[in-house]
């Protein structure tokens, strides 16, 4: 009976997620390291299982160690510049050879069929093509990278048809020039670049053994990332992916996600639980965003009158907000707080009171209160509570929107019923965490 609760509450909590994530586009680069790994079939069954729950999926894989091995096998040297490789033209036969291989390794096994699985008749239709095309990197530092390139298009608008009608982009780290030469591209950036052109929800970048990998955070913004990057110490590959993590969130991709495919099933516990598995990358931490001291309620005061004037919040005192200045996030700029949220926890009662929510009128179109809803859902995850809830008379529509429902029979909580205004007729949003 156990087993079967503890699955019944694992599905029931997948489920927002599952809803969230159909017909959204996800880019997903599986290192080479993992496609020749045991763990590897467990993965496709995992791909398997998103491109039938209607998510549009990219898949992309490097070669790298690949072609390390054919180059080897062949008494070449694998040569590099800045972490990417110098590929000579008596060198890339061979390195065509390997990409090639890896890529006919990985296109077997999603066209298999997954035969006495739990994903057995799945049959997902892949689709390639030339939607990427190359130019050559050049000469850097005065060394000619010579076949190694560069994106210089993606065919975006393409790629959005074939994936409309629930095929599964496959792409190689092969660019073609527009006068027929072949470029060895650098996979991580090449996912980068398709993740870009396509605004995709997520980029994911399934690796394995990465170095330095156990130092991140499960959730991190893109501060975080720059600060990482500054170490010396940090390895070069972990310093390009985060390089790469950060260019993609900047182009309006939500999410950077590194997996790290050492369980079976990453992917889905990254996706569709709560705490993950990985390391997440996103924008969700403003640069001016952090938690509110009692320095800040002046300017949480300026920013908030406006809204009690007209009877979008409820009126605080001063000392009210001194009292509740520990629950609050503030973004500020250029010493100016624009938008504040309080969070304020019962956790004996799991639940969270979303509170206080408000943005300057100057910046109401940068997505600052959703970034900020985001960043009190995991501080309200930290403390335990399983849902959020809310007050409000005029902004039910933009709550509903970002996943919460109206509830008919809900209890406040004890010490909020004591300072509760049943005269504003406010509407009551729920949302399970």
């Amino acid at each position: 009976m156990s087993n079967t609760q503890d699955y019944v509450q694992w599905f029931r909590a997948a489920a927002p997620y599952i809803k969230a994530y159909r017909k959204k586009t996800f880019v997903i680069l599986i290192a080479d390291d993992v496609i020749y790994s045991e763990r590897f079939i467990g993965l496709v069954h995992d791909i398997a299982l998103l491109n039938h729950l209607g998510i549009k999926l990219v898949i992309l894989h490097s070669s790298r160690r690949r072609i390390d091995t054919h180059l080897a096998a062949n008494q070449r040297e694998s040569r590099f510049h800045h972490n990417v490789r110098i590929s000579d033209g008596d060198s890339m036969p061979l390195i065509v050879q390997a990409i090639n291989e890896v890529r006919t390794h990985l296109e077997s096994h999603l066209s298999m069929g997954l035969p006495n699985t739990p994903m057995s008749g799945s049959d997902i239709t892949l689709t390639s093509g030339n939607f990427v095309t190359g130019m050559p990197l050049g000469v850097i530092d005065g060394i000619d990278m010579q076949h190694s390139g560069k994106v210089r298009d993606v065919k975006h608008d393409e790629i959005n048809q074939v994936l409309a009608l629930n095929h599964v982009i496959l792409l190689s780290n092969l660019g073609y020039s527009r006068t027929g030469e072949v470029f060895n591209l650098p996979s991580e950036e090449l996912a980068c670049e398709v993740a870009r052109a396509l605004r995709a929800d997520k980029l994911i970048y399934v690796l394995q053994d990465v170095e330095g990998g156990e130092q991140l955070a499960s959730t991190l913004s893109t501060a975080d990332c720059e600060r990482l990057r500054a170490d010396p110490a940090l390895p070069a590959d972990l310093r390009h992916l985060l390089e790469q993590a950060i260019r993609a969130i900047q182009a309006q991709v939500k999410r950077v996600h590194l997996i790290d495919q050492q369980v079976d099933g990453g992917l889905l516990l990254e996706l569709f639980t709560r705490d993950g598995y990985g390391s997440m990358i996103t924008n969700l931490f403003y640069e001016g965003s952090r938690r509110a001291s009692i320095d800040d309620i002046g300017g949480i005061i300026s920013l908030i009158e406006p809204l009690e004037a007209n009877g979008v919040l409820v009126p605080r005192s001063r000392e009210q907000l001194e009292l509740e200045i520990a629950h609050f996030e503030v973004i500020e700029k250029d010493g100016m707080i624009i938008a504040c949220i309080a969070c304020i926890p019962y956790s004996d009662q799991g639940l969270a009171e979303i509170a206080c929510l408000a943005v300057h009128e100057d910046y109401q179109r940068a997505g600052l209160g959703s970034q900020l809803l985001e960043l009190a859902e995991l501080r309200a995850g930290t403390t335990g509570a399983q849902r959020l809830y809310t007050l409000t008379t005029r902004t039910s529509h933009w709550f509903l929107e970002h996943g919460f429902d109206e509830a008919v029979d809900f209890e406040l909580p004890a010490a909020k019923l004591a300072s509760y205004n049943p005269d504003r007729r406010s509407k009551i949003l729920v949302k399970a965490l």
